[in-house]
């Protein structure tokens, strides 16, 4: 989830220990004002700037260090970020990362983040290519293109970037690295310490605790609610059951003037009305920014369910010594043991068949029980499938059928600072939990 991240520090003794690590070399500073050190091998994924300290014109020292870390790119030994990275992988890799410059454990709360990038990689059903092109606005900031083909960002605000772009194309000349080249990212990035504080992230040790993760993907899903996304691919007989003026409509707002009409403050209400209306028209059809909606969902749902990777790194790490292991800094309520579970959670049904871990039953699964006992698909299908998904293909409709088997276990536990029902009527649709009882366990 959690990508390249600044530290910023005023303390003297981690100043001096790092101005002579021995592992970085001299780089060419961002100003004059900076000394900078990267690493030898990974880089400016791995780097140091130095705010020099001037008295009459001399340099006597450094009032404070800004450490440039990238635990994504560490994480897969700096060669790409286009993989699954969870919040249980970032707490261990950023561990690494500090104990490696020899930062101790006492001295993590003099370490203030200053600048963080967060984000999750996903691959929609739809072209990638296409979803970039279809984005058009971060509530009512129009998206730019950015430094490379199908990239996508706006200043949401001075201390605030989104960004959204096709990460799979981004490495589609290493197919070594396995990344699918339809896979999209969701990104903010956040340059403010005052920003960051918001998040309930202030210190290094704050990226240690998992609850700090749970707030950022928090963040992200009502970031991309904020998403203005055009569906620029509908076909000819998605558009026949709308009347004239709604079919009028929908070809209107895939033009980006449409929405440039509305820029001022007394327009604003239009802007939200337009916006509205045409998510209202597409709830009869394939909502892409619905689907991939889910898909964030589903990505922060599982994310917290991976076990710590045991990937290793590259960097040698024979001399150092930790003050205290790693998994005495995670809260071990989140951790998982590993283990298959044999059973569905919710249909108490076997889910062997499926990879080790899971704990309900998925699209895996559902088409094990379509081929060898269809008496029970039918059963699923008629508890778990909505009419309006019924029309789809049967790959959407074990999709569909899946996220709602799930929904009926994580929607009860979801946020138990609030209620079940203000969440249902943030992430779903307002009829669609009333079709079927997510209180019952079994079939």
């Amino acid at each position: 989830m959690i990508d390249n991240t600044k530290f910023l520090t005023h303390s003297q003794t981690i100043i001096n220990r790092l101005y002579q690590h021995s592992d970085f070399v001299i780089c060419r500073p961002k100003t004059n004002n900076y000394y900078s050190l990267r690493h030898k091998d990974f880089g400016i994924k791995l780097s140091l700037d130095f705010r020099k300290a001037v008295e009459n014109g001399k340099v006597v020292g450094f009032c404070h260090l800004e450490i440039n870390v990238s635990p994504h790119y560490h994480f897969n030994q700096y060669h790409h970020n286009g993989n699954d990275f969870t919040p249980l992988q970032a707490i261990s890799t950023i561990s690494d990362i500090l104990i490696y410059l020899g930062i101790k454990q006492r001295e993590y709360n003099e370490l203030n983040v200053c600048n963080i990038e967060f984000g999750l990689n996903i691959i929609p059903d739809a072209d990638t290519k296409d979803l970039i092109n279809g984005l058009y606005f971060y509530k009512k900031t129009p998206f730019k293109v950015g430094d490379f083909p199908y990239f996508k960002k706006t200043d949401a605000t001075s201390y605030k970037q989104i960004k959204a772009y096709a990460k799979g194309l981004q490495f589609a000349d290493y197919p070594e690295y396995g990344i699918n080249k339809n896979t999209f990212r969701f990104e903010v990035k956040s340059k403010q310490a005052k920003n960051i504080c918001k998040y309930g992230i202030n210190t290094a040790t704050d990226l240690l605790n998992l609850e700090s993760y749970n707030r950022l993907g928090q963040i992200l899903l009502d970031e991309w609610e904020q998403v203005l996304l055009i569906n620029l691919g509908l076909k000819s007989n998605e558009l026949y059951a709308l009347k004239r003026d709604e079919v009028l409509f929908i070809q209107n707002v895939k033009s980006i003037d449409f929405w440039s009409g509305f820029k001022t403050d007394v327009t604003r209400k239009k802007f939200i009305r337009a916006k509205e209306k045409y998510i209202n028209l597409l709830d009869r059809k394939d909502n892409l920014h619905y689907l991939i909606k889910l898909q964030i969902i589903d990505k922060l749902f599982n994310s917290q369910n991976v076990p710590n990777s045991t990937q290793k790194t590259t960097i040698n790490r024979e001399n150092l010594q930790n003050d205290k292991t790693t998994s005495q800094l995670i809260n071990l309520e989140y951790g998982t043991n590993g283990q298959n579970n044999r059973v569905c959670l919710v249909t108490n049904l076997d889910i062997s068949m499926q990879k080790k871990g899971s704990k309900f039953l998925c699209m895996t699964g559902l088409k094990y029980y379509k081929e060898n006992q269809p008496e029970t698909y039918q059963k699923l299908t008629e508890k778990y499938l909505t009419e309006k998904q019924k029309g789809k293909s049967f790959d959407r409709q074990n999709y569909f059928i899946a996220h709602n088997i799930r929904n009926a276990k994580t929607n009860i536990q979801h946020n138990p600072k609030y209620s079940r029902q203000r969440f249902e009527k943030r992430n779903y649709n307002e009829n669609q939990l009333q079709l079927f009882n997510l209180c019952t366990s079994h079939i």
